[in-house]
């Protein structure tokens, strides 16, 4: 039978370990010990980035339970053996492979089960990145999709990859500055061989039947703001391939497919608030958003205020 702990006292213990805006800092501590032989090494850089590393091994299986979780960008890279975890807002389950690697995005009030098979060895190592570090360094297009727990791309690891998170499990012999500078040079570079895809930095020459289908593209997202096709859709319907169409559309617009339906969906959804008799609530159904707490951290991160702060102004000066 399996043991299930919640996971939140040692993060509590350790409020630096998934927090970008924490000061520079790194540390190791043992963990669950009356369970397994398991550590957690830890290292933040203070510059937008943090590292934990979880690994071990359990003498029993062990369910590990995290309260309500922040919002939070993520590399997550896997060098033991079969992970699964499990959302508890949605009973959605995820396996992931050895020698594998996710990017995604945690939604704030995630709950998750991680699932700890007996003498299995774990290796672990999650990169917390800044959002506007991650939104700066992406090269694609991620999706429009709503959730608790978001997975933008999985794919198996890089040579280099796991040459990098071997040499940051291997690092014990330096001490102080000198043991942090090598610690964030390993980071970065990790950071950088995630995302050189020389590939997708080809510049797009744009002809005059592109610009067309591009601009077809647009109308089409502006005519559906709430419901957008996907981009594979999408390329379909304007005779474009999806990396035409993906670098295209930046190169023409300035902005990525979902970055303008980002954009328009609030842009309108304050135009209903300031002219219509509206719930905050039936604002955000109507431009595309599931979630309430979603679109009010989207749009006081755009307009510098909550919806329901704009709502009470037009209340206020009529």
């Amino acid at each position: 039978m399996a043991i299930t702990l919640s996971c939140n006292d040692f993060f509590k213990a350790m409020p630096e370990l998934f927090n970008t805006k924490s000061p520079r800092s790194v540390g190791k501590t043992s963990l669950l010990e009356p369970y397994g032989n398991v550590s957690l090494t830890y290292f933040n850089t203070g510059n937008g980035i943090a590292y934990g590393a979880f690994e071990g091994v359990f003498y029993e299986e062990m369910h590990l339970q995290s309260d309500e979780m922040k919002e939070q960008s993520f590399l997550y890279f896997n060098l033991g053996d079969e992970l699964c975890f499990q959302s508890l807002n949605d009973k959605a389950a995820f396996s992931m492979r050895q020698q594998s690697m996710i990017q995604g995005t945690i939604h704030e009030g995630l709950h998750s089960l991680g699932i700890y098979e007996k003498n299995k060895h774990y290796s672990c190592h999650t990169l917390i990145v800044d959002k506007t570090l991650l939104d700066s360094l992406r090269t694609y297009e991620t999706s429009m999709v709503e959730g608790y727990f978001q997975i933008e791309t999985y794919q198996a690891m890089k040579k280099q990859q796991c040459v990098l998170l071997e040499h940051l499990m291997q690092q014990k012999m330096l001490q102080g500055p000198l043991q942090e500078l090598y610690l964030e040079s390993k980071l970065l570079e990790l950071v950088y061989q995630t995302f050189d895809t020389p590939s997708l930095n080809i510049d797009t020459e744009l002809s005059h039947d592109d610009c067309k289908a591009l601009n077809k593209a647009k109308y089409i997202l502006l005519c559906d703001l709430a419901n957008p096709p996907s981009l594979k859709t999408l390329a379909r319907q304007c005779a474009l391939n999806e990396f035409k169409l993906k670098q295209g559309f930046k190169k023409l617009f300035g902005t990525t497919v979902y970055g303008l339906v980002h954009t328009k969906r609030l842009e309108k959804a304050k135009e209903f608030l300031e002219k219509q008799e509206i719930s905050v609530q039936e604002a955000a159904l109507h431009v595309g958003y599931k979630s309430l707490s979603h679109f009010s951290k989207a749009f006081k991160e755009r307009y510098g205020k909550f919806p329901l702060e704009l709502k009470k102004e037009r209340k206020y000066y009529r």
